[in-house]
């Protein structure tokens, strides 16, 4: 029977594997494994997933930090149909499908990416600039499942302010507040890298913050804008309830999307608008004078 195996490595998208009975699944923190989740509780080669006797079987490979089937450390053990495995301090979700789930799934995969190349398509073709930003938005928040998006860009000083804001009924909303995570939004635009925070509550450095207390987030993904390799902004989404995960399959759309809709949009449009938007020191300056919790964001 096939089965699927969802991981989700802190600060990233989660990453979706499909097992087949005739092949295992090796996984470690080394390149070479079939599943790399890099992050330092994990071994270089951790554990395997393989097929035995018609059951999947999850064995530790003499992994440092051990290997969990729901909470139970485990040597070499038999799965339940569906299941959390813990390698280290990662959390992956199990699951055998048959024939016709693991069909649906990889349709919805295919649908995906057909809506993807069609809304790409849909803002290169937009011929009003001041609908662009609302388009481009529209699409990232229906590839990522969240409920709002913003993009916020840098103004001629270096300053960052919210250029466009869209939540999932259609409705624009204020840019004078960024009610988002900025301290989010500021690795970002540090490092260069997405980020995707699929379970907002086990990260440490993001779960205490004001901004994500006060909206209630559990989901968020962010990525950079960038004009050659200087990064001048961001796209921004999240949601407050349950969804799927934002896997690395969604990542690559998401990021095709912003490559092809956002830099077309922004790099000629934005930067000649946004002189009369609020400074992104006023946005940060208003959202912490309209919470006491906010001491840091």
């Amino acid at each position: 029977m096939q089965a699927r195996l969802i991981a989700y490595p802190p600060d990233t998208a989660a990453v979706s594997r499909w097992l087949q009975p005739d092949r295992g699944l090796r996984i470690g923190r080394d390149p070479g494994c079939d599943l790399v989740i890099a992050h330092p509780s994990v071994s270089r080669t951790h554990a395997e997933l393989y097929h035995r006797d018609g059951r999947w079987w999850l064995r530790d490979l003499g992994s440092k930090n051990g290997s969990f089937v729901d909470g139970i450390a485990v040597a070499d053990h038999p799965l339940p149909a569906q299941c959390w495995l813990r390698l280290g301090d990662s959390y992956c979700d199990f699951g055998e499908l048959d024939d016709r789930q693991a069909e649906a799934l990889r349709d919805r995969q295919h649908d995906r990416r057909a809506l993807s190349q069609a809304m790409a398509l849909r803002v290169s073709q937009q011929s009003d600039p001041d609908a662009l930003p609302a388009h481009v938005l529209r699409g990232v928040i229906e590839l990522s499942g969240c409920t709002r998006g913003f993009m916020l860009l840098a103004d001629s000083a270096g300053e960052l302010v919210v250029g466009a804001g869209l939540q999932l009924d259609g409705d624009a909303l204020d840019q004078r507040v960024f009610p988002g995570s900025v301290g989010a939004v500021e690795r970002v635009l540090a490092s260069g890298q997405p980020l995707v925070i699929n379970n907002i509550g086990s990260d440490a450095w993001l779960s205490a913050r004001a901004s994500v207390i006060a909206g209630g987030l559990t989901t968020l993904v962010c990525l950079p804008l960038f004009d050659g390799s200087r990064v001048f902004g961001a796209v921004y989404a999240d949601r407050s309830g349950p969804g799927e995960p934002i896997t690395d399959f969604d990542l690559e759309l998401l990021g095709a999307f912003a490559e092809s809709a956002t830099l077309y949009l922004l790099t000629r449009r934005a930067m000649r608008s946004i002189d009369d938007a609020p400074r992104w020191q006023a946005v940060v300056g208003d959202r912490k004078s309209a919470t006491p919790l906010d001491t840091s964001t």
